[in-house]
């Protein structure tokens, strides 16, 4: 294990110093030929993830996943934004009171559908397209199905959830109903996030983009018409959220329909469920999902243990909240990135291309630094302004600014986290990083929580409590760096082994697997 592993980071290392220099990276771009071919983004549509400059095309791929997560987000920013000036300040925090719950379930149900990807993807790579058109279908059955059965137990368990979290009493009324709703709309994002990952699995990272732009503007449209014109307040911009996700859901399912391009197209005469495909997807999907839900699971804690601080403070808790909207769109990033390389591990690993898992498992982790330093760099900047979009007192913005220099300064960790747990579960390895992300996100959060911010005067502080983000995403990154370490060499070596045996013929039969 040891030599594999040093010769791991022997290629790492050699991977990194062929990066840097500069007159590598421009000679990279000049000689790619999809550039000089087609164009810087012409392959976004369909981008095959096996061959080629990866260092480039994994950014490439990257920047639309962000813009697309950071168009989601804006949905919330938006209808905040609306509300707090169509109708009141309690009914923008009475949204954001909503903020780390719907996080936690978007993080959960977009996560499960992880496992489409991987398998449509790893499918593709092998030239396997009868089993990726199933893959397809049968996604889009389970994710209608499962999206109906938890929006009907949402909507009955809102008011508990909400309770759960502490949420101010002021704020209960208005927040149960914007929750309401919200869930009404579970079915149509599920059927998005399926469509959305299966069309990342393909290599198109410009539909799923185009589709939340266009299902964005729905959003702005209908939250000014029913904030402003119809006076619907928290429920008015609910409804312009389901309405812009059922847009997005109804998009997603036409582009399978209509787009000849696609690897695998859409027929409603094979909609049925493949047993065996449902099973590998969820095999990957739901510790996928799993740990994103024990990933943003504390955060509910955290934002309750945030009011024991200081009692009434409503700046220190509009701050907080503040600079966690700004925080959302820094992650949006770094997931971007971490998903590219899960996708492109993916396809490698349906094609037994076991070194250009190591070459993108480096390049993500380069792009995941440089971005978390462009991050710290904007932040550093612009704080005051990004968080004026939220908050309009001076003592709210200084509440907000000493969350947001601690996360943007320990940002990189996130992106060692989040790239390492893509490229395990690129190869298929899902439930290791699941594990480490209950262990040391979750289990580790609330025991602190529960223990020493309680009961221990010294920790019970502001900076203590946000100081818990950064040591545990080193610690999930330490944990997930140990399973590259183990499990990646193997893989590779497997299926480098894998490619080299020669194909079976009736004189020259291959040794049995």
């Amino acid at each position: 294990m040891e030599k594999a592993g040093n010769r791991f980071f022997l290629s790492l290392e050699s991977v990194s110093l062929y990066l840097f220099p500069f007159k590598s990276i421009i000679a990279s771009v000049e000689n790619s030929e999809a550039i000089k071919k087609k164009g810087l983004f012409a392959n976004l549509t369909q981008m095959d993830m096996t061959t080629g400059r990866l260092f480039w095309k994994l950014i490439l791929f990257a920047i639309p996943l962000a813009l697309t997560t950071m168009m989601q987000l804006l949905y919330t920013t938006v209808d905040l934004i609306s509300v707090r000036f169509g109708d009141s300040v309690d009914s923008a925090a009475s949204i954001s009171a909503n903020g780390a719950l719907i996080n936690l379930i978007v993080v959960l149900f977009n996560n499960i559908a992880v496992g489409s990807n991987v398998v449509l993807a790893s499918a593709k790579g092998a030239n396997d397209q009868d089993k990726a058109t199933r893959v397809l279908h049968t996604s889009l059955i389970f994710a209608l199905i499962a999206g109906i059965f938890v929006a009907i137990l949402g909507y009955f368990v809102a008011p508990m959830l909400l309770e759960v979290m502490n949420t101010e009493a002021h704020l209960i009324d208005k927040a149960t109903t914007y929750l309401k709703i919200y869930f009404m709309g579970l079915p149509f994002l599920m059927v998005y996030n399926y469509c959305a990952q299966m069309l990342r699995a393909q290599g198109d990272a410009r539909a799923p983009f185009l589709i939340l732009a266009i299902s964005g503007l729905v959003n702005v449209g209908f939250d000014f018409l029913f904030v402003y014109a119809f006076k619907m307040g928290v429920a008015g911009v609910a409804a312009a959220t389901i309405i812009s996700e059922a847009v997005s859901a109804i998009l997603g399912i036409l582009t399978f329909l209509f787009n000849k391009k696609s690897y695998v197209r859409l027929s409603f005469g094979k909609l049925r469920i493949s047993t065996d495909v449902l099973w590998e997807v969820l095999r990957v999907g739901i510790p996928a999902g799993l740990q994103g839900f024990f990933f943003s699971l504390p955060n509910v804690f955290i934002q309750s243990s945030l009011y024991s601080v200081d009692p009434g403070n409503v700046d220190l808790e509009n701050g907080a909240i503040a600079s966690g909207n700004i925080e959302s769109y820094l992650y949006a990033g770094i997931d971007a990135i971490g998903m590219a390389t899960m996708s492109f591990c993916a396809q490698n690993y349906g094609a037994k291309k076991g070194n250009n898992i190591k070459k993108v498992f480096a390049y993500g982790l380069i792009w995941g630094v440089i971005f978390s330093l462009f991050g710290l760099v904007i932040c550093l900047l612009f704080h005051r302004q990004l968080l004026h979009l939220f908050v309009e007192s001076d003592a709210a913005i200084d509440s907000g600014k000493e969350r947001l220099f601690v996360m943007a300064y320990f940002y990189p960790l996130n992106a060692l986290m989040n790239i390492s747990a893509g490229a395990l579960r690129g190869c298929k390895y899902s439930t290791y990083p699941m594990v480490n992300t209950l262990i040391t996100c979750t289990l580790f959060r609330i025991v602190y929580l529960q223990t020493l911010f309680v009961y221990v005067p010294f920790f019970h502080t502001l900076s203590w409590l946000y100081a818990l983000f950064p040591i545990t995403w080193g610690l999930a990154a330490l944990v997930n760096g140990v399973g590259i370490l183990i499990i990646l060499p193997k893989t590779v070596n497997r299926l480098n082994a894998e490619a080299d045996k020669p194909l079976a013929t009736a004189e020259n039969p291959a040794e049995p697997a």
